[in-house]
């Protein structure tokens, strides 16, 4: 099955965007969520920003594929929209964990060495 990408405003009025996982009546669980950020520019394009709704590094390494959060429907609006590609994979990215970089370490000279 492929995965359906929800889009949601919550009832302090945020655009919320994430990777349905379950709906029934009374509520819809959503995986990853997003918080989008529009905001006008002086040049009249629109700045778009996403935010995690919760940061992985506030969550343990073990868990972080179990980041899903549960809305009530009686206190959001949902759509029916099909988001974007272009804020899908930019959604993607910021739903990436982040890696360990291995950083390699330069070559040590000893004293020995001169």
């Amino acid at each position: 099955m492929q995965e359906k990408h929800v889009a949601l405003i919550d009832h302090v009025g945020r655009s919320i965007i994430g990777k349905l996982v379950c709906e029934d009546a009374a509520t819809i669980t959503i995986n990853n969520p997003v918080i989008l950020h529009c905001q006008p520019q002086a040049n009249g394009q629109l700045e778009v920003q996403t935010f995690p709704v919760f940061f992985f590094e506030f969550i343990d390494k073990g868990y972080r594929e179990t980041n899903t959060w549960t809305y009530t429907k009686s206190s959001i609006v949902t759509s029916d929209v099909v988001l974007d590609e272009r804020i899908l994979s930019q959604y993607a990215r910021i739903n990436t964990p982040p890696t360990e970089e291995v950083v390699d370490t330069p070559k040590i000279i000893s004293i020995d060495d001169l």
